[in-house]
């Protein structure tokens, strides 16, 4: 059941607060109107996991398009064994090849048959950890990723690029801690075995990969952006989002944040974005450590939940943004960053940047400056707990529209429920949990799956999750230390319960217009948890692809939200769409838990 709903007005569903720190730096803008920001690939090849440098995913093929994709059926498909997890996996198209990778195995596909052209083994040992999302291609080459190492191997056979790292492995995030903290870091250590993790394709761009590496949960001393030359994987700079000392960018500013705990959390989950024009890319951070009690990280805890521009040459901060102070929700600001061009009513060209988090909030800012595209007003919220010691932030951000209001909400940002006891329970957005008493808090949003733009429509398109939690805080204080078992996480709470049944989820899209800051559509689809993974796609023939956990593949009608196509996959969808072209042919692929389906016209 698909249901659609516009909002003229944009105004918002019960949301409250939040507060922004912006550092400007830079000015002058240029380019062209509506055109893609960013570097647009010159040939129709899918190169990473969000395409281009900007993170659109808008794909400039319109063979497909609302008049005749009702005629999409299966063209073919690859399963691979149920040990080889691709289930959030994007692949890549170059040159008619399909390129896609677990965490053991790198496989290599005719784009247009599906036939496996050859396979290489990346690393023979358990799978164990967290999903793969997906290779990036650069240099004729294939960059893929597990655990927190990057492998390097020969697009045309698979082969290691010797050069690169250790006959083409690089322990990258071994390397960037050993670099940036000497003293701290043993050459042996295992980064794995105190919770860091590599979740997201590196970007490249100009004989760099950009590689972010998470994992909050694991109670790491912060997220990092690691610059490294693709070529031989030495290692040019390292920005952590929480800086640990004075060799750390933005120790000053963020020093203050933290009280006298632990400066953990702020892993990055997603791929970095890149404006080469302004020389800066672009990070979204995720949540501090501990999850739920925050005792012992008194402060607004910079810069979790931030989105972060650093300087491509010197990983140096430009600018920051805190969409989330303080986090006690497990909110992590953590989709997107999407790199935009649009004209306003001035005709004025805006180089924006835009992002979403599990709050059910979106951000837009002036990418050269970090600036608010519209009013980011700081809104008072809840403060009351009986977690001891805990200082909740009195306010938080709201992103207004144009006309001055809160933006629509891309998904619930208050709980109703019928069930009378359970509906006493429910609180406002921001509202802390406590030790003595279950409270439920929206817990859906939007999570992995990039937002994607249209150069045409204007708009941006950003996949969300309606959801709800109950959850009772167990405190830690300050005890915690780093570890791979998402210690920062799960000991931080006594109790949880996802309320499936009285608050079912639910897929959202919704559509956003940047200059106004209002919600053009929005169109609800099933969903089987809160709990999301894929993102949405754009094309030049005005359609929006979204597939959804229970295995429906949907094609949305841009300008409308109308739903023009439906396809079945044969498992759950928890991966973002592609379409590439194959001698003169458009295909669109999405991954169905351990199956690529490849959808074309008859």
């Amino acid at each position: 059941m698909v249901q659609r709903h516009k909002d003229a007005s944009g105004s918002v569903a019960k949301a409250h607060h939040m507060a922004v720190v912006a550092l400007a730096v830079f000015s002058a803008v240029t380019g062209a109107a509506l055109a893609p920001a960013g570097a647009q690939p010159t040939e129709p090849d899918w190169v990473s996991q969000n395409l281009n440098l900007d993170n659109n995913r808008f794909a400039p093929f319109d063979g497909i398009n609302s008049t005749n994709v009702s005629q999409l059926t299966e063209r073919w498909s690859y399963q691979v064994e149920a040990a080889d997890n691709i289930a959030q996996v994007t692949p890549l198209v170059v040159d008619g090849v399909m390129y896609l990778h677990s965490r053991s195995t790198l496989f290599a596909l005719d784009a247009a048959t599906g036939t496996e052209r050859w396979r290489a083994v990346l690393d023979a040992g358990s799978q164990g950890g967290s999903p793969v999302r997906g290779p990036t291609f650069a240099g004729g080459n294939i960059y893929a990723y597990r655990g927190a190492d990057l492998y390097a191997v020969n697009a045309q056979d698979g082969t290691p690029v010797e050069s690169f790292g250790d006959q083409g492995v690089l322990p990258v995030v071994s390397a960037a801690l050993q670099m940036k903290y000497p003293d701290d870091y043993p050459p042996n250590l295992d980064p794995v075995s105190i919770g860091y993790r590599i979740t997201t394709p590196p970007a490249y761009h100009e004989g760099t990969m950009y590689v972010a590496a998470a994992l909050s949960e694991g109670h790491i001393p912060g997220g990092l952006v690691i610059a490294t030359d693709s070529n031989t994987g030495n290692i040019q700079w390292v920005f952590n989002t929480i800086p640990q000392g004075p060799q750390d960018a933005g120790w000053e500013i963020a020093r203050d944040t933290w009280g006298g705990g632990a400066r953990a959390g702020g892993g990055i989950w997603t791929q970095p974005a890149v404006d080469p024009d302004l020389g800066l890319v672009y990070v979204n951070a995720g949540k501090p450590s501990p999850d739920y009690d925050g005792s012992a990280r008194v402060g607004i805890n910079l810069f979790s939940n931030s989105t972060i521009a650093l300087d491509l040459e010197t990983g140096s901060l430009r600018w920051y943004f805190q969409a989330v102070h303080h986090d006690l929700w497990d909110w992590d600001h953590v989709t997107g960053p999407v790199l935009f061009d649009v004209t306003d009513k001035n005709n004025q060209l805006v180089k924006g940047i835009a992002a979403a988090g599990k709050n059910c909030l979106f951000y837009m800012w002036d990418r050269e400056t970090g600036a608010p595209l519209h009013a980011m007003v700081e809104t008072v919220v809840p403060t009351e707990t009986d977690v001891p010691g805990e200082e909740v932030w009195p306010t938080q951000p709201i992103p207004h529209n144009a006309d001055g209001v809160p933006m629509t909400p891309l998904c619930a940002t208050f709980v109703e429920l019928d069930d009378p006891e359970l509906a006493e329970r429910s609180s406002q957005l921001y509202a802390p949990y406590w030790i003595n008493k279950e409270i439920i808090v929206p817990h859906g949003g939007s999570s992995f799956g990039s937002p994607s733009f249209s150069p045409r429509t204007a708009l941006v398109y950003v996949t969300g999750k309606n959801g709800a939690i109950s959850l009772v805080v167990n405190p830690v204080g300050d005890t915690l230390e780093p570890g791979p078992d998402s210690r920062g996480h799960t000991e931080s709470f006594s109790s949880l319960d996802r309320l499936s049944e009285a608050f079912p989820p639910q897929v959202t899209v919704s559509a956003y217009d940047p200059v106004t800051g209002r919600q053009s559509w929005q169109t609800v689809l099933p969903a089987l948890t809160a709990i999301g993974a894929s993102g949405n796609m754009v094309t030049a023939g005005d359609l929006v692809f979204q597939g959804v956990e229970d295995g429906g593949f949907y094609a949305l009608d841009a300008e409308t939200g109308e739903e023009l196509f439906q396809f079945e996959a044969p498992r759950p969808i928890r991966a973002s769409p592609i379409t590439y072209m194959v001698d003169g042919k458009q295909y669109v692929t999405v991954v169905a838990t351990n199956t690529v389906v490849t959808l074309g016209l008859p």
